[in-house]
């Protein structure tokens, strides 16, 4: 029986579950695989939290909250990863996903709290991770594919997801459709209904909405070797072999003048390609769709905070693209991206000095999550 984990931080009572249960039951799937819930509290959850994924409890599926004082007791052999992870963040999530690999679980999907479920057959879709079927694929002649061109908008417009690069937008491109089999799948990145996951200046551009896709039998479709683009961390599942690379970055501090918000899974997502194309893995986008109802968000803070990571990032791809990648698995290969980054960021002119602190600060960072999947994964 397959095991998945929901992973999940949160300052609410995440009552999201009961729907997910529900299209579990739906499509008979109460039997076919096991279901970790897997919550982590934060400074301001309340307590009725704990006791609501305590409750959630059925033959194959449970609850798993992770309180404060737990989380201190689960970090006490990791202490310098206790030191990193802040409180009011979604870095927290981290903890659960280490969580979610020692408790056994195939495939992790990581969440957000705001990500409700839909009509479609999440199990199925997310079952697929960790297989190779048959599938759609798609070759960019540019290098990058958008995936938010398969969804029907109202109103209908252009839109990118949040963290394409921006001078990879609006050329023109050739795409090369095929189908692709015999690879794995190690990351099922699902869309969404409702609010897309835009950059701040696209949603400050006008008020859109997500009807679901342009193509009512919408395939699930990978992207070729060497064609990108990011995917973040909701409504996403993995394979449990990805664990070290699937660190959400700390970047919620500023260093020598700059401060980055919002790119902790993209930067993120752009590493686990990297790694991926080496594997000769794929990623795969499109179903299943999430309702995002989109939490509260302050949109000129958060275009004033994506700045500078939309400045590093045309620059980030370009230093990827020069790394060589050796390893023969996802935890010696991402050991292999951080030293190789962290070299040439630091000889690279197209960054600035601050750049360069900054990156290097954020690659320590990795560096001690990388120790402690080493230590974690046998």
């Amino acid at each position: 029986m397959k095991k998945i984990a929901f992973v999940l931080t949160t300052i609410n009572v995440p009552s999201l579950f009961d729907g997910y249960i529900e299209n579990m039951s739906k499509y008979g799937h109460l039997d076919d695989v096991h279901i970790d819930f897997v919550v982590v509290g934060d400074t301001k959850t309340p307590d009725e939290c704990g006791g609501y994924v305590k409750s959630l409890k059925g033959e194959n599926y449970e609850g798993v909250y992770l309180g404060i004082e737990d989380q201190k007791e689960f970090l006490k052999p990791y202490p310098e990863l206790e030191k990193l992870l802040p409180y009011k963040s979604v870095q927290r999530r981290n903890i659960g996903t280490l969580l979610a690999y020692q408790r056994g679980n195939d495939v992790i999907i990581q969440l957000d709290d705001d990500n409700f479920s839909t009509e479609d057959d999440w199990v199925k879709y997310f079952s697929f991770v960790g297989e190779s079927p048959e599938l759609d694929n798609v070759e960019s002649s540019s290098g990058w594919f958008n995936i938010c061109s398969f969804l029907k908008l109202e109103p209908q417009r252009t839109i990118y997801h949040r963290g394409y690069p921006h001078d990879k937008r609006w050329g023109k491109e050739e795409h090369k459709w095929g189908k692709v089999s015999g690879k794995r799948i190690v990351v099922n990145a699902g869309l969404w209904l409702e609010s897309p996951d835009v950059d701040a200046l696209t949603h400050l551009d006008g008020p859109t909405q997500s009807l679901g896709f342009l193509k009512d039998d919408q395939p699930q479709v990978a992207l070729a070797k060497g064609t990108w683009s990011p995917f973040n961390t909701q409504n996403t599942a993995f394979h449990r072999d990805l664990v070290p690379a699937m660190y959400c970055l700390v970047m919620c501090k500023e260093v020598s003048g700059v401060y980055v918000e919002r790119y902790d899974d993209i930067w993120l997502s752009y590493f686990v390609r990297k790694i991926a194309d080496h594997m000769d893995d794929i990623v795969v986008y499109g179903r299943p769709l999430a309702a995002h109802r989109r939490n509260l968000h302050n949109l000129v803070r958060d275009m004033k905070t994506e700045a500078d990571g939309i400045i590093i990032t045309n620059k980030l791809i370009k230093t990827l693209d020069a790394i060589e990648l050796n390893a023969d698995n996802y935890l010696d290969c991402y050991k292999e991206l951080i030293a190789q980054l962290k070299d040439k960021v630091a000889s690279d002119d197209a960054y600035t000095e601050n750049e360069k602190a900054y990156l290097d600060d954020l690659t320590d960072g990795m560096q001690i999550w990388a120790d402690v999947c080493t230590k974690i994964i046998k």
